[in-house]
């Protein structure tokens, strides 16, 4: 099945019910009483050889029953398999013919009906035959926009209540991204790491339990922490040397970063892993065997930190693909915009940016 039919598969499965969804049908229903009991009263008084209540309910019935076949056609066809589809063309030309077609159907059921229901003679004879025809059309077709009104108002309902569940998935859909944006770790850094691990172990490196033991910290910092709207910036900075530490005393890349901060953190949260996710990506572009080395600078300031990133390193393309990645994670966490930018000289890339941190917050979530 190709996308195309996919699509109006799910478009007539979405609009084919519109009119009757969450106890709209209630409605249906009472229309249907109400105009068969109308066409039953209306008859009631012209019938003189019927003397049951189940003929003249009949009759009655039977006389409503063009109308009430028009405007269901309208509604469970030519609305959601036509309008809907963008099939103008067939709507308005079964539309038309319909409209012309069922009012000659009513005439002739109730010329039909005469004989049993002589006082119908003054309704259909009276006047001109022309002007009755006329007649008769007129009161068809704004019965019928009538009916076309009620449906609108039910569509415009369905409208209200299809936008606020839009929103409410759309914000179910931007909070799960959000999630799973915090909890990301990435894969080849992850793999490198405990590659690392492994390897300090089996070479009984005196840094191997330190590493396994920050390694886990920085795991569990990603799960529980990114739940809260704003944390503690001294935890922030505690996980984000974890994560310099351990690529550090990893083999065959001893060294090759570092982190300095500068200025007061005392009382200052921050939007978890807004720092963590801007070092991680730029760690897990270390290659072995290569020139590499990172300084990140970290200036806080009253309302902002100030970040600088120094990263040498090969393989322009594959960093300027973690950097432009770098920049729309932190428009989805800081929920603004921020400036960020990057210049390239060679196989050195500058990074700059500013993070918002919050000062005497005592709520973190």
């Amino acid at each position: 099945m190709s996308i195309h039919n996919y699509i109006e598969q799910e478009l007539i499965r979405k609009n084919r019910g519109i009119y009757f969804r969450r106890g709209r049908w209630l409605m249906h229903v009472l229309f249907i009483l109400i105009f068969c009991f109308a066409s039953v009263v209306e008859i009631a008084e012209s019938v003189k050889h019927l003397h049951l209540l189940s003929a003249t309910l009949t009759i009655g019935v039977g006389l409503a029953a063009p109308f009430l076949v028009f405007i269901y056609f309208y509604c469970l066809y030519l609305i959601p398999y036509c309008f809907k589809l963008n099939r103008y063309r067939r709507f308005w030309t079964i539309l038309l013919l319909m409209m012309a077609l069922f009012p000659l159907i009513d005439i002739g059921l109730k010329t039909w009906a005469k004989p049993y229901l002589p006082g119908m003679e003054a309704v259909l004879d009276k006047g001109h035959p022309f002007q009755s025809v006329v007649r008769h059309y007129f009161t068809f077709i704004s019965g019928f926009i009538g009916f076309a009104c009620l449906l609108y108002f039910m569509e415009l309902l369905e409208g209200i209540s299809t936008d606020k569940e839009t929103a409410e998935n759309q914000s179910l859909k931007l909070a799960t991204e959000l999630h799973l944006l915090k909890t990301r770790m990435n894969p080849a850094f992850m793999v490198r790491s405990l590659d690392g691990i492994i390897a300090l172990e089996e070479q009984q490196g005196e840094h191997a339990p330190d590493s396994v033991v920050g390694f886990s910290d920085v795991l569990r910092y990603r799960l529980y922490r990114s739940k809260e709207r704003l944390v503690p910036l001294g935890e922030e900075l505690a996980q984000l040397g974890n994560l310099m530490r351990l690529h550090n005393v990893l083999p065959g890349q001893e060294d090759t970063c570092s982190l300095e901060t500068e200025g007061d953190i005392e009382n200052t949260r921050i939007v978890p892993l807004s720092l963590i996710n801007i070092a991680e990506p730029l760690l897990a572009t270390f290659k072995p065997g290569g020139t590499w080395s990172l300084l990140m600078y970290l200036l806080m300031e009253e309302k902002e930190i100030q970040v600088a990133v120094e990263l040498s390193a090969e393989g322009e393309e594959a960093i300027t693909a973690e950097t432009q990645r770098i920049h729309q994670d932190l428009q989805r966490l800081l929920y603004s915009g921020l400036n960020f930018t990057v210049e390239k000289e060679q196989n050195t890339f500058s990074l700059r940016t500013c993070i918002p941190i919050f000062r005497n917050l005592t709520v973190s979530s």
